[in-house]
């Protein structure tokens, strides 16, 4: 398994993040169309900002609501976004999770490595302590709370009603789904999925690429690539 341990530095708060709205605040662009970027776009909208448009290959299974500032949103595909300046826009990761989350890590991946930044999204009821610590791109939805001391690393999903308790460590670009209650000291790898009302116990230690199925509830440490579901949960390798 691999380790995640704590960066030196006491602060992590590097994520870039939106003030007002000024002529020099870049364009929000939305990755995906779908529920969870729909979502977002609600959470932006209360935070007063707005989406300027959105990348996907398609209109199918769209969500998003027309702007208040520009109407239709505008589709662009992956390589009209990648062609722009990464100066002049801010991208939202609206692609979400049912399990697999290597589409979501891969676009993110990518529009890193072509200079691109992610914004860190927290909805105005979540609650995170001024002492967590929030890497890029890392989101947190309504009612979610995030306690003293945790650490998400990049592109992370907390999402509505989680609990991340305190001296948590969750790995790049997974999720902690709907309702799932992570107690004190849990350490949770890269592109694990941890299934809605989910518990994870205190101290308890996940892997990298796991799914900890919805309600499971997690006594013991669950080794990278594998799958547990029950109360009390049983892991599995993933097929």
């Amino acid at each position: 398994m691999r380790s995640l341990a704590r960066p030196p530095t006491k602060t992590m708060k590097l994520a870039t993040t939106l003030a007002k709205n000024t002529a020099e605040t870049p364009m929000l662009l939305m990755i995906g169309g779908g529920g969870h970027a729909r979502v977002l776009q609600e959470v932006l909208r209360e935070a007063g900002h707005e989406l300027g448009g959105y990348v996907a290959p398609s209109e199918a299974g769209l969500a998003l609501a027309s702007s208040e500032e520009v109407g239709q949103l505008e589709r662009i595909t992956d390589e009209q976004a990648l062609a722009l300046d990464p100066e002049s826009v801010l991208l939202i990761n609206g692609l979400g999770s049912t399990g697999d989350l290597s589409l979501r890590a891969s676009v993110f991946e990518k529009f890193k490595a072509a200079g691109f930044n992610f914004l860190q999204t927290s909805a105005q009821t979540a609650y995170v302590s001024e002492s967590a610590s929030l890497l890029e791109g890392v989101q947190v939805m309504h009612k979610a709370v995030v306690n003293p001391t945790a650490l998400l690393y990049e592109n992370v999903i907390v999402n509505t009603g989680a609990i991340v308790e305190h001296n948590n460590v969750i790995g790049a670009h997974s999720h902690v789904s709907i309702g799932a209650v992570l107690a004190g000291n849990v350490t949770v790898g890269e592109r694990t999925h941890i299934g809605a009302n989910a518990t994870i116990l205190q101290g308890v230690k996940i892997g990298s690429n796991c799914i900890i199925g919805a309600g499971a509830v997690v006594l013991n440490d669950v080794s990278d690539g594998h799958v547990a579901i029950g109360v009390p949960a049983v892991a599995k390798k993933r097929g």
